[in-house]
C-alpha cells in the first residue's frame, strides 16, 4: 500500500512555498508605499494638488 496517502495529513512541503514572483511583488508595494508615505508626511507630494 504505498500508493495511499500519507497518514500525517500534510502537504508535501513544497506545496507550502510562496513563488518568488510573489514575494518580489510584495515587497516592491511595500517600498512603493512606505516612500509615497515618506513623500507626503515631509510635505514634498503633490506641489499645487488642489490649488
Amino acid at each position: 500500500m504505498s500508493d495511499s496517502p500519507r497518514s500525517s495529513g500534510g502537504l508535501p512541503e513544497e506545496e507550502h512555498h510562496t513563488p518568488r514572483w510573489v514575494k518580489v511583488s510584495a515587497t516592491i508595494v511595500i517600498v512603493l508605499v512606505v516612500v509615497f508615505l515618506a513623500v507626503h508626511l515631509a510635505g514634498g507630494g503633490m506641489v499645487g494638488h488642489g490649488s
